[in-house]
Parts: C-alpha cells; sequence; structure tokens
C-alpha cells in the first residue's frame, strides 16, 4: 500500500513539474491556457486535419488551404476570438496560408510605417479582409538585399501620383507570398525618384487586382511561381511573382 501511494504521488509530481514546464515555456499561465483551449479548438475540427496533405496535387492542397483559410477566418467571428486567440488558431492550423503574410507582414507595416491618414483608410478594410495584401520586398535579382531593389517609384508632379515601374528583369518581385493568386493589394518596396534623384527604398501601398473580377489591373503582371522543393511543406503557400510596366 505505501509502494502505490509513493508512486502515486511521484505521478503527480511528475503531471505537475510537465504542466508548469509548458507554463513556463508559453511565458505565462494566461498565454498556456489559450494555447492550450486553442490547440484542443484545432484537434477536433475536422475541417484543419492535415494526415492526407502529402498526398495531394498542388492545385488540391492549394484548394485546401484555402478552405482551411476560410473556416478559420468564419471560426474566428463565430467565437470572437482575441487578436491573440486567432494568432494561435492560424499558428496551429500548420499549413503556410496567404493569411500568414496579410496579418504577419501586410497590417504590421501599415500600423508601423503608416501615417494616421493611412492608417485610417487601410486598416478597417484590412481587419475585415476587404482587401488581402503581400509584402512585395523580394526581387528576383537581389533576393533580400533591399539597398540593391531596382524597382522605382517615380513622382509625377502634373499628376500626383506614384509611376510604380520594372526597369529590369532582375527587378521582378520574386517569391512574396499570397502573391501568386490571392492578394488585392501589395506593400511594394521601390527606390523614390523625385527630379531624377534617388531617394532610396520607400515602401507603397498599391493595388494590383480589380476588387470586382479580381484581375489583374492595368500595367501589372504577376502570377504564381510554381512548386517548390519538398512534397506538401511550403506548396500550400501562392509564392508569386510580380512585375510593373
Amino acid at each position: 500500500m505505501e509502494a502505490l501511494d509513493y508512486h502515486a504521488e511521484e505521478r503527480r509530481k511528475a503531471e505537475f513539474d510537465v504542466e508548469e514546464m509548458k507554463i513556463v515555456w508559453a511565458g505565462s499561465r494566461q498565454a498556456y491556457e489559450i494555447s492550450d483551449r486553442v490547440a484542443r479548438l484545432v484537434a477536433s475540427d475536422p475541417v484543419f486535419r492535415k494526415d492526407n496533405r502529402t498526398m495531394l496535387s498542388r492545385k488540391d492542397l492549394f484548394k485546401d488551404t484555402l478552405r482551411k483559410a476560410a473556416h478559420a477566418w468564419k471560426r474566428i467571428i463565430e467565437l470572437r476570438l482575441s487578436e491573440e486567440e486567432a494568432s494561435k488558431l492560424r499558428f496551429f492550423i500548420d499549413q503556410p496560408v496567404f493569411t500568414d503574410l496579410h496579418w504577419g507582414m501586410f497590417i504590421p507595416a501599415i500600423k508601423g510605417q503608416g501615417n494616421e491618414e493611412q492608417q485610417q483608410k487601410w486598416l478597417p478594410m484590412a481587419y475585415k479582409m476587404q482587401i488581402i495584401g503581400c509584402y512585395a520586398q523580394t526581387e528576383l535579382g537581389h533576393g533580400s538585399n533591399v539597398q540593391g531593389l531596382e524597382t522605382t517609384a517615380t513622382f509625377d508632379p502634373e499628376t500626383d501620383e506614384f509611376v510604380i515601374h520594372s526597369p529590369t528583369l532582375t527587378s521582378s518581385k520574386w517569391w512574396p507570398g499570397g502573391l501568386g493568386k490571392v492578394s488585392t493589394h501589395a506593400l511594394v518596396y521601390a527606390r523614390l525618384i523625385t527630379d531624377g534623384q534617388d531617394h532610396g527604398v520607400h515602401g507603397f501601398i498599391v493595388q494590383l487586382r480589380s476588387l470586382d473580377d479580381h484581375l489583374p489591373l492595368p500595367g501589372i503582371t504577376v502570377g504564381d511561381i510554381g512548386m517548390k522543393f519538398g512534397s506538401g511543406a511550403y506548396n500550400s503557400m501562392d509564392n508569386g511573382v510580380l512585375r510593373f510596366d
């Protein structure tokens, strides 16, 4: 009897230690409880299953990703999840998707770099996903070497507009997730040119596709770059190529 009691106590201590370690790993008890609750929510939802992911064709995998992204957004609204809970839900789905760039790059860039007027215009639409944004920085010839980017944004004082242009093949935007098929807008990094003077790289919000029929707007060539190495993996993401004329 004493041996049984001893082992039961040891098990209780071990369970307590495991839970404490989870709390330490999460950062706080509240963060742990949110993670645990949302993880159970994702695991119990058949729409979020992923055991067949590596057996799907690229087309079917992308359809599956779109279905999961739409269902996730529906559940976030239905359950009135907080921003932290919604972020955890997207994380636990564990399938790269266009919304990763929308929530993780496009919106934070507007919040961090946009002025008050720009934030008031763009953030409400982005938060409601009335527009879907991506982060168009990387170029074919320059990777993430920001100082070497070639895309230009030339200010035209007569029309009070910035003219975005891809002067070379290597200036093509290449790899941005969400760009290939889904995004309606992009945060485009380009060299600001005024009166013939190069002022370095700045960010510009550019509409890429019509909000009516989703077709590319005039002067814009955009598409998916195709398969990436590895079965499943990042092939659920529509990494894209983009050129401006």
